[in-house]
């Protein structure tokens, strides 16, 4: 099990796309390796959230 922090999803679809768009500019920024890590699995866990909400 990794060590990484778990990002907490919203229950709202446009928070939720609001973050993976915040996110997706921030991962442009990085340049720390740990940091991308952290973000990069917190966007495919809120992406994840969001495709499980489109199929309800």
């Amino acid at each position: 099990m990794d060590n990484l922090p778990r990002v907490e999803i919203p229950k709202d679809k446009e928070k939720i796309k609001q973050l993976i768009a915040a996110l997706e500019q921030q991962l442009q920024k990085d340049t720390n390796e740990k940091d991308k890590e952290i973000h990069r699995k917190a966007l495919e866990d809120l992406k994840a959230s969001l495709n499980k909400k489109d199929h309800l």
